[in-house]
Parts: C-alpha cells; sequence; structure tokens
C-alpha cells in the first residue's frame, strides 16, 4: 500500500468518526455553532448537514471513481472548520470537532489539525494516479486501519492529559 492509500483510509477513518459522534449526540455540536454565531435556523440545518457531509466523504474518498469529489468535499469542510477557528478567536469556546469525543478548546491546535488535514489533501490531489486502493490485500487495509485508530488513541489520550493537566495547574 503506497502513502497515498494510507491517506485515504486515515481521512475516511477520521471524517467517518466526526461524523459518527456528531450524529450520536449532536447537543455539543449544537452549542458550538449557537456560540460560534451561526444564525438561529441554520444551527438545527448545520447540526445534520455537517456530519452527513462528513459521512459522505468519509465514503467518496475511499472509491477511485469519486476519490476527487470526496477530496474536494473534505477541502471545503476543512475550510468551514477553518472559519469556526476564526470566528472563535478569543474566546474560550468548545471545539467539538469530533462531537464530544476529546474535550477541545479551538485554538492553535486546532488549526495545527486542520493545516495537517489540508496538507493530506493537497497530497492527494498531486498524486493524481491511481492509489490501488481497491486491490490492497485485506491485510494492508486492515495494517492502514488499526495503524489509524492508533494514531486516533494516541492523540485522544495525550489530548486527555493535556485537559487533566490543565484542570488540576487551576485548582
Amino acid at each position: 500500500m503506497n502513502l497515498a492509500a494510507f491517506i485515504q483510509i486515515f481521512l475516511s477513518v477520521i471524517f467517518f468518526a466526526s461524523a459518527a459522534s456528531k450524529f450520536m449526540n449532536p447537543l455539543p455540536f449544537r452549542r458550538t455553532l449557537e456560540q460560534l454565531g451561526v444564525v438561529g435556523k441554520l444551527v438545527p440545518l448545520g447540526t445534520r448537514v455537517i456530519p452527513a457531509t462528513e459521512f459522505i466523504v468519509a465514503i467518496l474518498i475511499l472509491v477511485e471513481e469519486t476519490r476527487v469529489i470526496g477530496q474536494i468535499g473534505i477541502g471545503a469542510l476543512l475550510l468551514s472548520f477553518s472559519w469556526s477557528v476564526w470566528r472563535a478567536r478569543g474566546k474560550e469556546l468548545d471545539c467539538n470537532c469530533f462531537g464530544n469525543l476529546l474535550p477541545e478548546q479551538f485554538g492553535m491546535k486546532t488549526m495545527a489539525r486542520i493545516l495537517l488535514l489540508a496538507a493530506m489533501v493537497v497530497y492527494l490531489f498531486v498524486y493524481s494516479q491511481p492509489t490501488g486502493l481497491q486491490v490492497a490485500q485485506m491485510q494492508e487495509w486492515l495494517a492502514a486501519l488499526f495503524i489509524t485508530l492508533s494514531i486516533l488513541t494516541g492523540y485522544g489520550l495525550l489530548s486527555a492529559m493535556h485537559q487533566f493537566r490543565k484542570t488540576t495547574l487551576k485548582k
């Protein structure tokens, strides 16, 4: 499996996890939209459309024939997430980027994560040839999936440790 195929799986898992968390518990994400100043009538729509879009791009990015559409969708989502970081500047707002899976606030870490994901999407645009993901062996898929889940778990643990340290220092 080449790097581009791994990135496809990585992005798919990231956006699927984000969508699933927001669908299972939409209230924290709804609160974030309200705190960002999204117009009242657009909040319920955004609470449904954003996770639905995340779910759709998570599927589109995996299929070679729809990969570019998925990449464009992820790019649009990343632009909207960047707008959210800009709107939250100077405020202490919960990000709810992954629903309520990771308790984080908007800030430089959020922007760094957006830029990292954007770099991955740009890499896929530059790597315009077929990635071979559809013909990859099951072991390669599973390895990429477990590596991605390990990265997410490690990130979650580091984030939780940082949050714990932050709250214990306030006392």
